[in-house]
């Protein structure tokens, strides 16, 4: 993995466990768990130069139908957006 894909990977990582968290285990515990399964398909959406909306669509399919959540149409658009800003400023 080249070094801006690493730091991207950590980037992203760390973000889905502190600002996403859609099950609400970050407060409880370090582990990644779950979330660390979404991280590789998120980083290759946003390596690809995917959209705002991409992000989000594929966000939105991991909290309502992976997850079987709600979903939080607000939240995880203003995460999208994050994730869009960490890989633009690498």
């Amino acid at each position: 993995m080249c070094n801006r894909a690493s730091k991207l990977y950590k980037a992203v990582r760390e973000a889905v466990h502190q600002q996403w968290d859609p099950i609400g285990v970050c407060s409880y515990t370090d582990e990644m768990g779950e979330y660390d399964s979404y991280v590789p398909n998120l980083c290759e959406i946003l390596i690809n130069e995917a959209s705002e909306d991409e992000v989000f669509n594929f966000l939105w399919i991991v909290e309502t139908e992976s997850m079987g959540l709600s979903g939080d149409e607000k939240a995880t658009r203003d995460f999208s957006n994050v994730l869009v800003i960490i890989k633009n400023g690498l």
